[in-house]
């Protein structure tokens, strides 16, 4: 069974890059919830062609997409991001994925993130580590905060004041090497198990914006779990916090303050 869903995820996560690929730059942007919450014809697209795919594959397996929606309802779950970082797609920023993992009740077992701009595959089996284009990853080996440089996108809050009211998180800024807004969850995530990023912290994220990822940080040898250091569910919106493991008590203490 898991070397059929590998072998899905792979194909999946790559059809879905080609695709996006072809039309950067070239669609029709569309709003969800406000100005900033954007949606292509080509999220659609790719949500769709994913899992007809998966239901294809696997057809007694559920299905949960940003856009398509779904349910926790079956043994197995697929998870589906399929274009994370839709705003810099819109205007041919390369720092967009397709995120997918698959899930047995509510943990999961597999995880793809493709950025096709790169052409790098991350990929991810649970018990098994995690590869970039085949080759194992770790995260990386930073032992204090000041030696971190962390991801986040944080100022995407700025619209509710609720940066501003946590002076904690400003304070952090001041504690680490470095801090990078890259407008993709997945792809910072994933950039934690590969040891680019030696941390990543967000206020609610959906399942679909950090399932393959959180598992990818893991198998990497990392920590993730919510701003009070409980653990995410796979099922719920979550606060997400992804380190090396070295740094995580020391980040999650900024972040619990607050």
């Amino acid at each position: 069974m898991i070397d059929a869903i590998k072998a899905t995820l792979v194909e999946a996560v790559r059809a879905a890059g080609a695709t996006m690929q072809q039309r950067v730059g070239q669609v029709t942007v569309q709003y969800k919830t406000s100005w900033s919450d954007l949606v292509t014809e080509v999220d659609r697209a790719v949500e769709e062609a994913v899992f007809d795919l998966v239901k294809h594959r696997f057809p007694e397996h559920g299905m949960l997409g940003e856009e398509g929606g779904g349910a926790f309802d079956r043994e197995y779950t697929w998870i589906l991001d399929p274009l994370d970082g839709t705003t810099n797609f819109a205007h041919s920023l390369p720092n967009f994925v397709c995120s997918l993992a698959c899930c047995r009740g509510k943990e999961a077992v597999a995880g793809a993130i493709y950025d096709p701009s790169r052409d790098e595959l991350f990929l991810a089996i649970k018990g098994e580590g995690a590869t970039l284009n085949g080759h194992p990853i770790r995260v990386d080996g930073a032992g204090v905060l000041r030696e971190a440089l962390i991801g986040t996108n944080l100022l995407w809050d700025l619209r509710e004041n609720r940066f501003f009211s946590l002076p904690e998180l400003q304070n952090l800024g001041r504690q680490v090497r470095g801090v990078r807004s890259l407008g993709a969850a997945a792809l910072e995530l994933a950039y934690v198990a590969c040891g680019r990023l030696t941390g990543f912290a967000q206020y609610q994220l959906s399942p679909w914006d950090f399932a393959a990822g959180a598992l990818l940080v893991a198998e990497a040898g990392g920590q993730v779990s919510q701003f009070d250091g409980s653990p995410i569910d796979m099922s719920l919106p979550s606060t997400v916090v992804a380190s090396n493991g070295r740094v995580h008590g020391e980040l999650i203490s900024f972040l619990r303050q607050g």
